[in-house]
């Protein structure tokens, strides 16, 4: 491949990803693309006040403000993205980025595809000072496809992240009683994670610009998934009006 750094411990990563003790499979990978790679796709990510970046808090949940996700923004369309924030994601949709993933992962149905060109659940993201994220899992179901999604990667274009910058990726287990795990939105790192109904993760603050990418992958199993779109739930002493019936609102859109 081009821009992904081929030099890993396959079989290290293999364990690492599949360890029974986390509340779903999930892994960190450093150095993920190639140094000249990871530069000129971070420097691609156009100024916030470009017009191609779709604002999360514009989500009309029903007449109310969008509470779960704060200070997002996001750029999903071919037509949209810069020219080499393309190019990587084309890479990382690739069949021979697919191999690279059943090889870390040992999900041998995993599959490529071409809806929309580079996936539903693809792009680049931004989050301004004091956004975030809440916790939450994945869709669940391919809208168009009636297709099981299995995967999701998320890499970090953070460079010179510091802790004070916060940003992390919080880890829950499936009672959402304890966060296990932080994963540190370091520059040239990725985060894949098994898309399970409670495989809850999020980033609750954000202290400065936080820029990253997705992509995501399905399966060619037969599925009785029937969620679309993500579910948001509550962190302990978490308390906003109506959320509940906001989360179910936010989990009923159709803007696919």
């Amino acid at each position: 491949m081009k821009y992904v750094n081929m030099n890993q411990d396959f079989d290290k990563l293999n364990a690492e990803y599949n360890d029974p003790k986390k509340p779903y499979r999930y892994l960190a990978i450093d150095n993920f693309l190639n140094e000249d790679a990871c530069d000129m796709f971070s420097a691609s990510f156009p100024d916030v006040s470009d017009s191609r970046w779709f604002k999360f808090d514009d989500r009309d949940l029903g007449g109310k403000k969008n509470p779960f996700e704060k200070g997002m923004y996001g750029i999903a369309y071919v037509e949209d993205l810069p020219e080499f924030s393309y190019n990587i994601i084309k890479e990382l949709t690739s069949d021979l980025f697919v191999d690279y993933l059943k090889r870390i992962t040992g999900h041998d149905d995993l599959i490529n595809y071409t809806h929309r060109e580079i996936g539903q659940w693809a792009g680049i993201r931004m989050t301004s000072p004091g956004g975030y994220q809440g916790i939450h899992s994945d869709a669940r179901l391919h809208p168009f496809l009636g297709i099981e999604k299995k995967l999701t990667l998320v890499g970090y274009l953070n460079k010179d992240w510091k802790p004070e910058d916060s940003g992390e990726t919080e880890v829950w287990t499936d009672d959402m009683k304890t966060c296990v795990d932080k994963v540190e939105p370091i520059y040239n790192r990725i985060f894949i994670f098994e898309n399970t109904a409670k495989s809850y993760h999020g980033v609750p603050e954000v202290n400065n610009w936080r820029k990253s990418f997705l992509t995501s992958y399905l399966s060619n199993e037969p599925t009785t998934e029937t969620r679309p779109k993500a579910e948001f739930v509550k962190r302990p002493g978490e308390n906003v009006e109506g959320w509940d019936e906001l989360s179910k609102t936010r989990a009923n859109l159709t803007d696919y």
